[in-house]
């Protein structure tokens, strides 16, 4: 057992101690079940009456916004509640990279609704995978953890071997939209043990889209007819 997945185990045993006695994200008494405080949840911002194409905040009454009906994403529907600023932003980066995978119960708990009301449910969720490269560095994947937790929670099995990242890629993060879409062209091959129809992609945080677009091209090529996307935050776009 390598010294990340050790720590990876100990965090597990912390947080199954630990909760809900405290706050995931401040560490005080949350003062109810939840595994947020009033005070943290006060501060996580909900995108308001976003596009349920793109997650984008939709200026007009409707479910998809003048953007997408011109131009629609290649996936069929995105959920990504929150705005990714403030604390959730510093929050999902500690996720990413500092092994605080116990605020992912917290943002998950906390976004559940959007989900739940969520129908047809999807028939598995599809976590957007590391580099086994990566993945040994980090000791975790962040998206594995997510799609954990709303499988527990929404009783959706979790598939963690359909979707391979076939190489390694540089950060998305510092590089333009075209630069991210090359980045992971190709990147991604999608090989399940049965066949689905109606799937989620788990991430935590939509940016651009490029990651996902080029999922959502591979499930589609595959037969997959309804993608969603599911995350935790959306970018706003620019």
């Amino acid at each position: 057992m390598s010294g990340r997945q050790l720590l990876r185990g100990i965090t597990r045993c912390l947080e199954q101690l630990l909760a809900p006695g405290v706050c995931c994200g401040c560490g005080c008494d949350p003062g109810s079940s939840s595994v947020l405080c009033t005070s943290c949840q006060a501060r996580i911002h909900p995108i308001p009456n976003p596009c349920q194409h793109c997650g984008q905040p939709n200026p007009l009454a409707g479910i998809i916004c003048p953007a997408c009906r011109l131009n629609p994403p290649r996936w069929q529907k995105m959920i990504a509640p929150l705005q990714y600023q403030g604390i959730t932003r510093d929050y999902l980066l500690q996720l990413k990279h500092t092994q605080a995978t116990h605020l992912a119960k917290g943002l998950c708990r906390h976004t559940l609704a959007a989900f739940r009301q969520n129908w047809p449910r999807p028939q598995v969720l599809l976590p957007v995978p590391l580099h086994r490269e990566r993945l040994l560095e980090r000791g975790y994947n962040q998206a594995r953890e997510i799609a954990r937790i709303w499988s527990a929670d929404l009783d959706i099995p979790v598939d963690r071997h359909a979707l391979t990242r076939t190489r390694a890629t540089a950060l998305q993060s510092g590089l333009s939209a075209n630069q991210r879409a090359q980045n992971v062209r190709l990147a991604f091959t999608y090989s399940p043990r049965q066949a689905y129809r109606h799937v989620a992609v788990i991430d935590d945080i939509v940016t651009t889209g490029s990651t996902v677009d080029e999922i959502t091209r591979q499930l589609h090529q595959a037969g997959v007819e309804f993608v969603e996307i599911w995350a935790l935050a959306r970018a706003y776009r620019r």
